[in-house]
């Protein structure tokens, strides 16, 4: 039964219309006797990613070359892990002569919903000839116990909401247009990144019904990736929904797990506070938020120190939030921030013994650093000053290499003291 299900499953796929699909900035690419994971938040392309893998293969590659399982599928959702095998045994049925002669490309959608799965990639990755891609929207692919259990066999890429370039490019916008009449596109492009977010399935509906898909979104990742996800842990819903809200309203502000442990307290809800930081964990491992420490070299000090806290899309905070405590100023922060991390930064955030904020001190991988001020408008000359001062006060204590200020929309070369500071418009800032 199982086998002619899967049969069918495989065949239809081969089928199916192709796709018109924006292309994504994320490159894939094979490694030797590794699987390719694709992972992050749900709703951020990561099926159709796979799509336009099957479309990049080398012309020698048919499309009877794929065998694509997606595991959210109703009639395999109660598979067991011990009749995974049916799965390659099913495609060279189809196609017995492809069997360790032709490179075979295996995509698992959400196949980490199956305890046990990972026995199964290393056996077909036994096979040289096969190729496994895995999507997923857990972190845990990354690290922890499914990366431990493939013993160092899966290469994890992780796919986010559309970049700004990558937003552009679905509009068929050109990127490199410096003339008067470009710049102000590309600037009334950016007012609608700002609005809209970055997650495709927004791109091209109606404005009026974002928000309410957006809400849907979030609900969905509680759904499925939290409470779903986590049967052994007995969730208490209430009180997952009530934190989850209580951090989208502090988005781009220090917080502490145990500061909205004490507000619920007095609310009557009935917990403890490490349930709450086990829900942090599995918000984070959703790709839901991203915390940010203090920049220290002392683990000491980053411990004792708040914590600023990013959602993966500031559209989704906005609209879950209702704009409750979320003003523009710090959605534009959370969207700069969601760059930095696309970027592969490592990323911090710093405060001078004068109280003065650097909003990210980002690394490389060689260690340097540069430091980001994110501001809305430098018109006022109280935020000039204030962020001018913060840098200076923190260039040299910080050994940075480079301070650059985003705004919306100014461009000039700031004259510090110790230091001379770009200030970009983030739509620019955005297309380097």
């Amino acid at each position: 039964m199982i086998n002619d299900i899967l049969k069918q499953i495989i065949v239809d796929y081969q089928k199916n219309e192709k796709y018109s699909l924006t292309k994504r900035d994320l490159s894939l690419t094979f490694i030797p006797k590794m699987a390719l994971g694709i992972v992050g938040a749900r709703r951020t392309g990561k099926t159709f990613r796979t799509h336009q893998m099957v479309d990049e293969l080398p012309e020698n590659i048919k499309i009877e070359n794929v065998c694509r399982i997606q595991f959210n599928d109703h009639r395999l959702i109660k598979i067991p892990v011990q009749e995974l095998h049916i799965i390659d045994e099913s495609y060279y049925s189809l196609y017995p002569e492809k069997r360790g002669t032709e490179e075979v490309y295996f995509i698992f959608d959400e196949i980490h919903r199956i305890k046990g799965w990972e026995d199964y990639i290393l056996y077909l990755l036994e096979t040289q000839t096969h190729r496994i891609v895995i999507t997923g929207s857990t972190a845990s692919l990354l690290r922890g116990d499914y990366a431990s259990q493939l013993r160092g066999k899966l290469f994890p890429l992780e796919l986010l909401p559309f970049s700004f370039k990558e937003f552009l490019r679905h509009y068929k916008v050109d990127q490199e247009s410096i003339s008067s009449k470009g710049r102000s596109l590309l600037e009334n492009y950016f007012q609608k990144y700002i609005k809209q977010g970055g997650f495709p399935g927004l791109l091209d509906i109606p404005p009026q019904i974002h928000e309410e898909l957006l809400i849907t979104y979030w609900d969905t990742m509680l759904l499925r990736d939290i409470i779903e996800a986590h049967p052994e842990a007995k969730i208490n819903i209430t009180v997952l929904r009530y934190f989850a809200d209580s951090l989208i309203t502090r988005i781009a502000c220090p917080m502490t797990t145990t500061k909205i442990s004490e507000s619920m307290k007095k609310l009557k809800f009935n917990f403890s506070i490490e349930t709450l930081y086990k829900y942090l964990a599995y918000l984070s491992d959703a790709y839901m938020f991203r915390t940010v420490e203090f920049y220290s070299e002392s683990q000491r000090v980053r411990a004792r120190n708040y914590k600023k806290v990013y959602c993966i899309d500031w559209a989704l905070a906005f609209a879950v939030s209702g704009g409750a405590g979320i003003d523009k100023t710090r959605a534009f922060e959370n969207m700069i921030f969601i760059e930095l991390y696309r970027r592969g930064y490592k990323i911090s955030y710093y405060k001078t013994r004068d109280g003065f904020e650097i909003d990210f001190v980002v690394q490389d991988k060689s260690g340097s650093i540069e430091l980001y001020q994110v501001a809305y408008s430098l018109e006022k000359e109280d935020v000039l000053k204030r962020e001018l001062r913060a840098i200076e006060s923190s260039v040299n204590f910080l050994k940075a290499r480079k301070a650059t200020i985003i705004t919306v929309y100014e461009e000039y070369m700031l004259k510090g003291e110790k230091i001379d500071i770009p200030v970009i418009p983030a739509w620019k800032w955005l297309l380097q």
